[in-house]
């Protein structure tokens, strides 16, 4: 699973719930309808019992969000990385045992016991390392997708702050949220948010790392 995938359940998961401090009545379901439309069934749902709600796109946050097009980024610089020294490692192991495989004719029991043990060994060693590189990619990945989240969450509760909502949703194709006013939208002022604070931080690492 690539970390946009993971980000798109993040989202799916976590702005159904983030800042989610609405009162205790439940609010009547919407119907499927055009987005274009406006109901009064619906502003009396949200606005009758003085729920303030918010969504955004989360396959647009996911597709604007420069940290998670970095991070996607890193992890495919990765992913080539690992092909390379895998592909190293194997063409090491296949050169040593054309080598032991030309010297089979002439070898005594004794060294055909040892060119055999050496085979395994280059076998298993190629095991292990495959999983380690597996191991550490899929470790990064899932320190990511943490870092994805932590910052999504942090700026969500900064952006409410002030208590202006009281749920902010996910509107994703195929999710549960089928219809909502576009005036509710507050996809691009969350995106705009997020590449700030991240910029923010990533101009803050640059100036620690030019201190003497």
């Amino acid at each position: 699973m690539n970390i946009k995938s993971i980000a798109q359940l993040s989202l799916l998961t976590m702005l159904g719930i983030s800042l989610f401090s609405c009162k205790q009545e439940q609010a009547p379901q919407t119907n499927p309808v055009s987005t274009n439309g406006d109901t009064l069934s619906t502003k009396r749902a949200v606005e009758g019992n003085d729920l303030k709600v918010a969504f955004i796109y989360g396959d647009t946050v996911n597709t604007r969000y420069q940290f998670l097009l970095d991070a996607e980024a890193e992890l495919e610089s990765e992913r080539k990385r690992i092909d390379r020294r895998l592909r190293t490692k194997l063409e090491e192991a296949e050169k040593r045992a054309g080598e032991l495989q030309r010297k089979a004719p002439t070898m005594t029991q004794n060294e055909m016991q040892q060119a055999q043990a050496e085979l395994q060994n280059l076998d298993l060693e190629m095991q292990q390392y495959q999983e380690k590189l597996g191991l550490d990619f899929r470790k990064r990945e899932t320190e990511l997708q943490t870092e994805y989240i932590s910052k999504v969450n942090a700026y969500l509760e900064n952006h409410n702050a002030d208590g202006q909502y009281d749920m902010i949703l996910n509107f994703q194709n195929g999710g549960n949220l089928l219809w909502i006013k576009q005036k509710y939208n507050i996809t691009d002022e969350v995106i705009d948010g997020l590449n700030e604070a991240y910029q923010n931080d990533l101009n803050a690492k640059k100036s620690d790392k030019a201190k003497p």
